[in-house]
């Protein structure tokens, strides 16, 4: 049995699946990740956000057993706020919207970028969620990475740079209020600050702001 099966084979791992059998030689369950090579696409209780456009590059990691990720493929964003393909099964209702990609295939197994840590990947501590939006030059890395190029020294912490237009705000909730955010964020797989800034967003365009 592969080492990586162990995460979808343990009882208490809280995954929303369809768990493979220990005597799989090709797995047997059901999982989005399983699925992506096939149907590339992939779901969201809510209506994805215009961060996500045609053409957009997309990397796709797992998590080792250690904790630390493996970058196994890569593709575009082909359209977004889509209906699925097929038949979605019980774990899948409510995930209305999709996201499609482009056809893709796993990279060589000889071309996975391993030991990566999710400052590597997001150049901040990943703490929930399924997925983020990372920077260009994130994308450079990660497309160098996967060509064979090593950086010299990959960033020890965490290191926001804020543009010109940026401002940093700080804002009191309510504890039943951030843990009602907490729930929806890791629910679509999103950082609360993104769903914070993009409510805020859409608040000043429905006022002409």
């Amino acid at each position: 049995m592969d080492s990586l099966c162990q995460k979808c084979l343990r009882e208490d791992n809280n995954l929303n699946i369809i768990r493979p059998s220990e005597n799989d030689r090709v797995c047997s369950g059901l999982c989005w990740e399983r699925d992506l090579c096939n149907n590339h696409e992939w779901g969201s209780a809510r209506k994805i956000g215009n961060r996500a456009y045609k053409g957009a590059k997309v990397f796709f990691v797992f998590q080792q057993p250690d904790g630390k990720y493996t970058l196994w493929a890569r593709t575009t964003v082909d359209s977004t706020n889509v209906s699925p393909r097929r038949q979605l099964t019980d774990h899948e209702v409510g995930y209305r919207f999709w996201m499609r990609f482009s056809p893709f295939k796993p990279l060589p197994q000889d071309k996975w970028v391993k030991d990566l840590r999710d400052i590597d990947l997001v150049g901040e501590q990943w703490k929930q969620g399924r997925y983020r939006f990372i920077t260009t030059d994130k994308e450079t890395q990660l497309e160098r990475l996967i060509d064979g190029v090593v950086p010299g020294k990959l960033a020890e912490s965490p290191a926001v740079v804020l543009s010109a237009r940026e401002t940093v705000i700080s804002v009191n909730l309510a504890s039943t209020i951030y843990s009602r955010l907490q729930r929806a964020a890791a629910y679509e797989g999103r950082q609360p600050e993104e769903i914070i800034k993009e409510a805020v967003a859409e608040w000043l365009r429905s006022r002409g702001a």
